[in-house]
């Protein structure tokens, strides 16, 4: 009779199966999870165990916006409809970061005017806050590792495979976490998946569900080793090194010693000096704008490739390019050099101003610089970053400050474009030649000529 109540109420229960995930995750690039109390962008601080977290509901959200299936979406994470609301049957866990290993760094950013060029103060739509003209948005640092669980409770419904494909995608880059997506943060890697299976008719099973006593498998290796076939992105990557120095200032100086410069080129938290990634948006927009209007193709695409702002007319739109980070020469060579004293010119008199002598310290090396763009059908898009980069490799564009002393120039010797793993084209700016996937190339910038865009005539 006892093991009739117990398959009796196995039968009735509203789940017959329970799957727990265990994972752990490195950053691959900074993650901002802001806290929203303060203009400065600061991480979010869990105040109880005083260490970064990314909230459950931000994971959820991530892994749900991967879901392009509406029914499989809904019926995983829940939908709330005028019948009211349908259960979730998915339950993620808040991912904490190890203190051990978890570090943050605090980033520079401005603001600019698109129609100006010039900065711009706006009131942040929905909160009592303005975001200023300057302003800085702190990070956890690239090697922090965090940890979060996942439950999945099955009736009838197997969605195992689904989520497991979620992993894969969230290993290869597919799913991001946090804000600044378009600066290239929420990369993450899979260090650690690990996975147990309850049955609710299996009587052992049921026995160890209430304490969750049941070993859990290692299938890390399952889920990277399919990872790298999602991966459909274009990889735009210009490599070269520096034509001289580059100057793209740090928010502050931690030597404050008789011989410290003024003002250093950023460094992240390993020391190394780099090109972050909003700076590299920023060139790369500009320019992206001016080969539009030059080619007739007006400024609608650029708002396609970059989104826009929500604002009291629309929702605003997410965009589908990303850049990364971008570090320059090595910290041993960049820490030899001495810094560049200044002087301040009065524009009136043509003289010196007086006790105006100040101090910089640029960064020189090679560098290798990475855009991705999610719609790789966007041919006109594709277009429009490559002549973009190419400019930039070339010398065209200053990166940084400086740029009237001759700072901030870069000249590069290769541009490669990839699909996942697969190299498309590579063009060996220095010969002028395109050394691989010339047809590729021409396809590209055919859809930019007669101001053709995305395979229609606009």
């Amino acid at each position: 009779m006892q093991n009739n109540r117990e398959s009796q109420s196995c039968y009735d229960s509203i789940y017959d199966r329970v799957i727990k995930y265990q994972v752990r995750a490195e950053c691959r690039e900074p993650l901002h999870i802001g806290s929203g109390e303060k203009e400065q962008g600061e991480i979010l601080i869990h105040p109880v165990e005083d260490r970064p977290f990314i909230p459950a509901t931000g994971i959820a959200g991530a892994f749900r916006e991967h879901f392009t299936d509406e029914e499989l979406r809904n019926e995983m994470f829940g939908n709330v409809n005028e019948n009211g609301s349908d259960g979730s049957r998915i339950r993620f866990c808040d991912g904490f970061f190890e203190k051990a290993s978890v570090e943050t760094e605090l980033r520079p950013h401005v603001k600019i005017d698109g129609e100006t060029g010039t900065c711009q103060s706006n009131v942040v739509k929905g909160a009592a806050i303005s975001s200023g003209q300057k302003f800085e948005i702190e990070s956890v640092a690239v090697g922090s590792e965090f940890a979060f669980s996942v439950y999945i409770f099955e009736k009838e419904r197997s969605y195992e495979k689904p989520f497991e494909e979620a992993l894969e995608a969230l290993h290869c880059g597919n799913i991001q976490f946090g804000g600044q997506k378009s600066n290239g943060c929420g990369y993450v890697k899979l260090a650690s998946v690990k996975k147990s299976v309850y049955t609710m008719t299996d009587e052992n099973d049921r026995k160890q569900w209430p304490k969750e006593e049941k070993a859990m498998r290692d299938i890390t290796a399952e889920i990277t080793d399919k990872a790298e076939a999602q991966d459909q992105r274009l990889h735009f990557e210009l490599s070269g090194k520096t034509e001289g120095a580059i100057l793209v200032k740090a928010v502050s100086i931690a030597d404050y010693s008789e011989n410290a410069p003024d003002a250093q080129n950023i460094v992240n938290h390993r020391k190394e000096y780099m090109i972050p990634a909003s700076s590299l948006k920023g060139i790369i927009r500009s320019q992206m704008e001016k080969i539009a209007v030059y080619k007739g193709m007006g400024l609608e695409i650029i708002d396609d490739i970059f989104g826009t702002c929500a604002d009291d007319n629309s929702g605003g739109k997410r965009g589908e390019i990303k850049f990364f980070d971008c570090v320059v020469g090595n910290t041993t060579d960049n820490d030899r050099v001495k810094a560049q004293a200044r002087i301040h010119i009065d524009k009136f008199t043509g003289g010196v101003i007086s006790q105006a002598l100040f101090s910089e310290k640029p960064a020189y090396g090679s560098l290798v610089i990475r855009v991705d763009m999610e719609n790789a059908d966007n041919y006109a898009g594709n277009a429009l970053l490559l002549m973009a980069l190419r400019d930039l490799g070339m010398g065209i564009l200053p990166v940084g400050s400086g740029s009237s002393i001759g700072r901030g120039y870069l000249t590069c010797d290769r541009l490669k474009i990839s699909k996942g793993s697969e190299v498309l084209a590579e063009i060996d700016l220095k010969a002028g030649k395109v050394v691989e996937g010339a047809a590729v190339i021409e396809e590209y910038i055919g859809f930019t000529d007669g101001g053709i865009r995305n395979g229609t005539d606009s």
